[in-house]
């Protein structure tokens, strides 16, 4: 149809539809009221979109036939989550004449193109809706405003409609609700089907009218005709006797054996139908069903050797990565059994509805038997009731007629008795023919509200049944649902553990790797400290040697000063005689001066004699030959001869040479004495210096030696430790490698290791074991190993022994 501009609104897409439906939700269903209607109307209408068709959310209030039965599936799966039906304020099929101007309508009013044209009063969307052509074609036939309408004009307007509503959906004729025959329409209101909907294989057969039979007191297939009375024959006048009543057996029902169904001849819209619906149904399977496998999260890590940092997030991070892939897997799985699951038991519930239906069917098959015997016999008692009356009266006919004939009785009884014969026949005929037609009335009247009662049963029963089995099909693929999350969780809870497992199992190869390069590191520390006392007393056997050399030198310096203190004792001896020489060859010359002049030259005398002491001093403080000594002083004294003798001096100038002499040795003797003391000093310094040095070297040999022996035992306790993990034995230390490795076979080797039950029980991870085998050791509970005593903590835990595993790990810090 085509839509024009509405009011006050935004342009909408143009409909060219003959019929288009207009519709309006209640209030609490409208879009902006109800989220999930309008969750269905944005699905219809992404779905339309994808079609290349109008969207719905453009064109409401109005729908074409195909987007209404999509906004009518949506709504479906709302009304089985909510278990309510949806109800509609307005529902209509409105008329769109494309050869006219456009002018909108009003509801409830045939002026305007489009207009209002099949009203559908009172509809509301349950479960059990299957199309519209079954709810327009109904409202038609059954809604008493449409009672002066004829059939054949009802049967036109079904047939345009029908023809409009294939061309829009585009589906088959099996698709499309049966139109009803005439004979359907006379017996009241109509209950079409769709045959693609239709749980049985072929339309009821309409039961074929049942004709009652007053002689046999059956029913029969086939009109029952009258027996025309026989010609009443002349009776003689001779008397008769009366002849006694037959007794009239009870009628029995006659059931009808039932005609079997005919063939059903499938289509291929049938096929298509049945396996769209197979594919919806495992659809909605799926995502009843469907879970979600939750996931560690990862990170792209570069792998890491053991010993290193992030050694144990590089492995917990490749363990999530095969439990993300293993959580994954599982849920699939579980998702396919949830399918199937879903599947089987929906097809269980349709097996139990059909058996309700079977059932119930079962209990009503015979309705029409005993509604037969019903009223065989209530008009059995009342014709026998009836009957009895008319014998009654007719006896007291004849009685009166006999009592009025008594005269002429030989004559007329036999008439009389011809009479009442045929009187009893005409009546039975009489009374059987208008309780054959009383009977079939009755019969027809309530067998078809019998039969309306039994469909409406059987359709409410369907629709309880299948509600109530939907509804236990949701709760089950609930359950299911649930059931996979709980084992998905628990999954989860368990690679969990393992991984929190793992996790110590990976820091203990990291401890140990750590403890490896430690105890590595470490052993080349206590190299390095065994070697410093060696370095130490190699320094002190250097200083040892430089004081030995400093020794030598000085007895060197020592034997030199000896050398130069016997040639001083030689230069003093020479120095003696040649002064003893100098004083006699001088004492002359020294008269000769005179007096005077030695005054004058007292001062240069002092002078010279202090020049002469400093040089000499000079001389003996520096080291030099005993023979250049000698040349100098002789040189000084023929300086001073020439000296003295040049100037002549007297006897004054002797004197005073004398006393310098005599100073001279003075000081020679002080410088003598001097010397020998500084010896003396020096070589009790020098063998002072010896004794310090040599109880110097005793210390630090001590020192180096206590050193030596205490890094020999550092060294012995880092060997000790390296190896604390196991004990020292070959057995023992096999049995810790075989833990190390979960080989439970080599284990089993060492059977008799003081371990060997604890470490079976972590090796097989039993929780059980492993606490009878902690409690077997009593109060010794040092496992000797790292790895050992944080798995048995970690099973003690698991089993539930919390104390015990407090004491495990306290025993083991």
């Amino acid at each position: 149809m085509g839509l024009f501009h509405r009011k006050n609104k935004k342009k909408s897409i143009m409909l060219d539809d003959k019929y288009t439906i207009r519709l309006e939700f209640a209030d609490q269903f409208k879009p902006e009221n109800n989220t999930q209607v309008a969750e269905a109307i944005q699905s219809a209408s992404e779905t339309e979109k994808n079609n290349g068709l109008p969207a719905l959310d453009q064109t409401l209030p109005f729908a074409t036939l195909k987007t209404a039965e999509d906004l009518f599936d949506n709504l479906r799966d709302v009304v089985a989550e909510t278990a309510d039906p949806i109800e509609f304020d307005y529902l209509a099929i409105w008329l769109f004449d494309k050869t006219k101007k456009a002018k909108m309508g009003k509801p409830n009013s045939e002026d305007g193109n489009p207009h209002e044209y099949i009203t559908l009063p009172g509809f509301k969307l349950n479960y059990d809706y299957q199309n519209l052509t079954k709810v327009i074609f109904e409202t038609i036939f059954n809604l008493p405003e449409n009672s002066d309408v004829s059939y054949d004009e009802k049967i036109e307007i079904c047939q345009d409609l029908k023809q409009a509503y294939l061309e829009s959906v585009n589906v088959g004729e099996n698709e499309i609700a049966r139109l009803p025959k005439k004979a359907e329409i006379e017996k009241g209101a109509v209950t079409l089907d769709v045959p693609a909907y239709s749980t049985s294989e072929s339309p009821a057969e309409e039961p074929k009218k049942q004709y009652y039979d007053a002689k046999t007191h059956t029913f029969s297939d086939h009109p029952i005709e009258d027996d025309k009375p026989s010609t009443t024959e002349t009776v003689a006048a001779e008397p008769v006797s009366t002849p006694a009543p037959v007794p009239i057996e009870k009628p029995k029902p006659a059931v009808k054996p039932a005609t079997p169904a005919a063939p059903v001849h499938e289509t291929r819209s049938t096929v298509r139908a049945v396996t769209d619906a197979a594919d919806d149904e495992q659809k909605l399977a799926r995502e009843k069903g469907h879970v979600s496998a939750p996931q560690f999260e990862v990170a792209e890590l570069d792998p890491v050797e053991p010993g290193q940092h992030g050694y144990v997030e590089y492995q917990l991070n490749q363990r999530k990565k095969t439990f993300n892939a293993l959580l994954q897997n599982s849920a699939e799985k579980i998702n396919d059994k949830n399918e199937k699951a879903i599947l089987d038991l929906r097809e269980s519930y349709k097996t139990k509805v059909e058996k309700a239906i079977a059932n119930f069917r079962k209990q009503h098959k015979n309705d029409a038997a005993n509604l037969h015997t019903k009223i065989a016999n209530e008009l059995y008692a009342a014709k026998e009731r009836e009957l009895k009356a008319e014998y009654a009266k007719i006896d007291r006919q004849r009685e009166d007629d006999l009592e009025q004939a008594e005269r002429v009785y030989h004559q007329q009884q036999s008439k009389i008795n011809s009479d009442s014969e045929n009187n009893k026949q005409q009546a039975e005929q009489r009374l059987s023919k208008r309780y054959e037609q009383l009977a079939n009335k009755k019969f027809d009247t309530e067998w078809a509200e019998i039969k309306r009662r039994n469909d409406d049963a059987e359709a409410k029963l369907r629709q309880e049944k299948q509600r109530h089995y939907e509804l236990q099909a949701r709760e089950d693929a609930a359950q299911l649902r649930v059931n996979g999350l709980d084992l998905l969780q628990q999954m989860l809870t368990d690679e969990t553990q393992e991984l929190d497992d793992y996790r110590t199992q990976v820091t203990n190869e990291h401890l140990n790797a750590k403890q490896i390069v430690i105890s590595e590191n470490r052993s080349e520390t206590e190299k390095q400290r065994i070697q410093a006392p060696f370095e130490e007393l190699r320094e002190a056997n250097k200083t040892i040697s430089d004081l030995k050399e400093q020794l030598s030198r000085t007895e060197a310096l020592r034997a030199t000063a000896e050398n130069e203190n016997a040639a001083l004792k030689s230069d003093k001896q020479l120095l003696q005689e040649k002064n003893d020489s100098l004083m006699n060859e001088k004492l002359a010359a020294a008269k000769e001066l005179s007096t005077k002049d030695s005054e004058n030259k007292n001062d240069e005398l002092n002078s010279t004699l202090s020049n002469y002491i400093k040089f000499k001093l000079a001389t003996e403080m520096q080291p030099q030959q005993p023979a250049t000594r000698v040349a100098t002083v002789d040189s000084a004294a023929v300086a001073a001869d020439d000296h003295q003798t040049s100037k002549g001096h007297g006897e004054q100038y002797t004197k005073q040479m004398d006393g310098m002499l005599h100073g001279v040795k003075r000081l020679v003797v002080m410088f003598f004495l001097l010397l020998v003391l500084m010896i003396c000093g020096f070589s009790y310094y020098t063998y002072r210096q010896h004794k310090e040095n040599a109880a110097r070297v005793e210390q630090i040999t001590q020192t180096m030696n206590k050193k030596v022996a205490k890094a020999k035992q550092a060294s012995s306790n880092v060997v000790q430790e390296s190896y604390k993990t196991g004990s020292t034995t070959d057995e023992t230390q096999a049995a810790l490698n075989a833990l190390h490795a979960s080989n439970g076979t080599e284990l089993d080797k060492y059977k008799n290791e003081k371990y060997y039950a604890l470490d079976k029980a972590i090796i097989n991870n039993d929780a059980k074991a492993a606490d009878a085998a902690v409690k077997a050791m009593g109060t010794d509970l040092a496992m000797n190993d790292r790895y050992r005593s944080t798995q048995a903590v970690s099973l003690l835990n698991q089993a539930g022994d919390a104390d015990l595993a407090n004491k495990v790990s306290d025993a083991n810090k």
